[in-house]
């Protein structure tokens, strides 16, 4: 976790870390996989478990690698003794929740978690039963609706557009970039839209996504064009969120050097180069809702049967580490 003293990896003992039998990944953000490398040099072996599209997102090699689709076809299957659901979790195409059960003992994950997307598939936690759900509950008490979220990101975004000419917008190599994209299609924010390489690569494999993308992607590839560097006018979106690349910086600072504005719509990470830009006024934070809060979390749990629910994601909520204690 970024940010957080020693990079806070997993608190698991040598002798945790020794009994583990299969490690499963929800998706690729590096809050839920960059721990893996660390995972293997403390001496972990076993195979890793994730969506085909979430494996070959991974920035570094995985030794042993299993595609869930083949692992659990259909959404169902079995590793050893434990009994394996999985569903979409609207997040990033790749991105799912996982309900585990062994010994007629059970346990559900949301993952990062919304179905409240325009651009990824979901398939709705519903009517499932766990002794614990760990839920996201990432925005915590903010009551902010996703409607009025996405009202006051596209009014500021045509305000900064008429004042600017030109906005940047960092954004995750997968997820938030193309919801944001679609968002703005779909409102008649007018662009005209760039994309650096990366987001221009991932335009390209809409088609191969199939499943994990709603109907309609495939024409978004279609409004966006390489980005020059001469465009007075236009949205560019830039696939680093935190301007951690030298590459995306000095993207940055040519639209910025050129009365241009930019935009974050995430979490910027303290110390980071989006998080002195946001300091000292250069960007404006208009986030975009990619998780739920905990009157979202609510609403799911009581559309399921969960004895315990654990929210996960989000500092403003606290939980008794006795309430955290799952068995199965």
């Amino acid at each position: 976790m970024a940010g957080e003293e020693g990079g806070a990896y997993p608190r698991l003992s040598p002798e945790q870390i020794r009994s583990l039998q299969c490690v499963f990944l929800t998706h690729s953000h590096a809050d839920h996989s960059a721990a893996l490398p660390w995972l293997r040099s403390q001496g972990y072996a076993g195979p890793v478990v994730a969506s085909r599209h979430t494996l070959a997102q991974l920035p570094f090699p995985v030794d042993g690698a299993l595609s869930l689709e083949e692992l659990c076809a259909g959404g169902k299957g079995c590793f050893g003794d434990v009994r394996i659901q999985w569903g979409r979790s609207g997040h990033c195409v790749g991105s799912v929740w996982y309900r585990f059960e062994l010994e007629g003992r059970s346990v559900l994950f949301s993952g990062d978690y919304t179905e409240r997307t325009r651009l990824y598939a979901v398939d709705p936690i519903r009517g499932q039963h766990a002794n614990a759900a760990v839920l996201d509950c990432a925005y915590g008490p903010d009551e902010t609706s996703y409607e009025a979220a996405c009202d006051h990101l596209l009014e500021r975004t045509q305000v900064l557009l008429d004042r600017c000419g030109m906005l940047v917008f960092p954004v995750p190599k997968y997820g938030r970039g193309l919801e944001l994209l679609k968002l703005f299609r779909m409102n008649h924010i007018a662009g005209p839209f760039c994309g650096d390489d990366h987001f221009l690569r991932e335009l390209a494999r809409v088609e191969e996504y199939g499943d994990w993308l709603k109907p309609g992607a495939n024409k978004l590839s279609e409004v966006v064009a390489p980005y020059c560097g001469t465009e007075a006018r236009g949205i560019l979106f830039v696939s680093d969120p935190q301007l951690r690349s030298a590459a995306a910086r000095e993207l940055v600072r040519g639209v910025l050097a050129k009365g241009g504005g930019a935009v974050m719509t995430g979490t910027a990470e303290k110390g980071g180069f989006s998080a002195q830009l946001l300091e000292h006024s250069q960007m404006e934070l208009l986030p975009y809702p990619v998780h739920q809060n905990r009157t979202q979390m609510n609403a799911l749990a009581e559309a399921n049967s969960f004895d315990k629910v654990i929210p996960y994601h989000s500092a403003k909520i606290f939980v008794e580490p006795a309430a955290m204690n799952v068995h199965i």
